[in-house]
């Protein structure tokens, strides 16, 4: 790889932590955070501050699963092709998406166009396995 290669390949996995786990995180901090401090000023119960985390969870996931197709497809349209293999095994290892098949990865909100593009990423990538 490239110098500039290697640094667009990194740039491509730490806009996807800045873009994806960083939202989601912070959403689901920041509700469990009001959560607690409501908690704490007597404001709500201790069934409603448990209600709060696992709302916080949710919507921590479901940022997630709404942003991830999209990053997923930007990420590697702006990525060689050549480096897809590698692109995937990264990103997987970042915990950004999940491994094929995983019951994780059932729960990305994909759109009809979303999912043939990341099809036809993932069928491309099996090919080029397959010529190795």
């Amino acid at each position: 790889m490239k110098r500039e290669e290697e640094i667009e390949f990194n740039n491509v996995l730490n806009k996807g932590q800045i873009f994806i786990t960083f939202p989601g995180m912070l959403v689901m901090f920041g509700l469990m955070g009001l959560s607690y401090y409501l908690y704490e000023i007597d404001f709500i119960s201790k069934p409603i501050l448990i209600i709060g985390i696992v709302i916080s969870f949710i919507s921590g996931w479901i940022i997630w699963s709404l942003f991830i197709a999209k990053w997923r497809i930007w990420a590697f349209e702006k990525i060689d092709e050549k480096f897809h293999r590698q692109l995937k095994k990264e990103a997987i290892k970042a915990k950004l998406i999940w491994s094929d098949g995983h019951i994780f990865e059932k729960t990305e909100i994909r759109t009809e166009e979303q999912k043939a593009k990341i099809n036809a990423i993932n069928k491309r990538i099996d090919e080029l396995n397959n010529t190795q």
